[in-house]
């Protein structure tokens, strides 16, 4: 079906936090480490890099109060990481082929990172396009711009896209906006959010929700 689509997320959507070796993390944390110079006490400099695992680092940046110096270190430390690693999805994955549709992959983070991630996760025609919302990118569009750009060059309507992610506050609130079905997927460890228009907590519920809407007509 060409009048559909579905928009992923990428981290614990589709590839758990925990699968990702914690090695890959430690010129990044390091660098934090030494830039923080005290300004974040122990507990909360590490309660920081923790939520790293999980939320993208211009998100925790802000939430936690990270100082220029420690924003740039983390920067540099990004950038300059060449990342090599084996990775599983969740078992789940291969449902989402089996769904009607168009697939879009739609990660947030820097693109030598999760490109590596895709990289060794996926084969061709896993998706019909991959996108890397680039923190760092000067003209950023983010989600929102990226879920737009989707739909203009596929000349398929937002009532017609599906939008799939565990962020409330990234791809769930982007999808709202351009009124876009939302769907949060609350996977183990993950608190289920009214945010979005439906919940779910894995792909083969994923795949009934979107087939009853069809038969309906949505």
């Amino acid at each position: 079906m060409n009048d559909l689509a579905i928009i992923y997320d990428l981290d614990e959507t589709i590839l758990p936090a925990s699968a990702v070796p914690d090695e890959t993390f430690d010129t990044l944390f390091d660098a934090i480490r030494k830039a923080n110079e005290a300004t974040l006490a122990d507990d909360k400099l590490e309660e920081a890099l923790k939520a790293m695992r999980r939320l993208s680092v211009d998100v925790v940046a802000e939430r936690y109060g990270f100082t220029a110096a420690m924003n740039e270190a983390a920067k540099h430390a990004l950038l300059h990481t060449k990342y090599n690693f084996e990775l599983s999805t969740y078992d789940d994955f291969h449902v989402i082929k089996t769904i009607p549709g168009k697939r879009y992959l739609v990660t947030t983070g820097v693109p030598n990172l999760q490109q590596a991630k895709v990289d060794t996760l996926f084969k061709e025609g896993d998706f019909d396009g991959v996108f890397v919302d680039d923190i760092y990118q000067e003209s950023r569009i983010g989600k929102i711009g990226l879920f737009k750009q989707i739909s203009e060059q596929t000349g398929i309507k937002p009532a017609q896209i599906w939008i799939v992610g565990d962020n409330p506050e990234a791809e769930i609130k982007a999808g709202n906006a351009l009124n876009m079905n939302t769907v949060h997927i609350a996977r183990a460890g993950v608190e289920p959010s009214n945010l979005a228009k439906y919940q779910i907590k894995d792909f083969y519920e994923l795949k009934a929700l979107i087939e009853k809407a069809q038969q309906k007509g949505t």
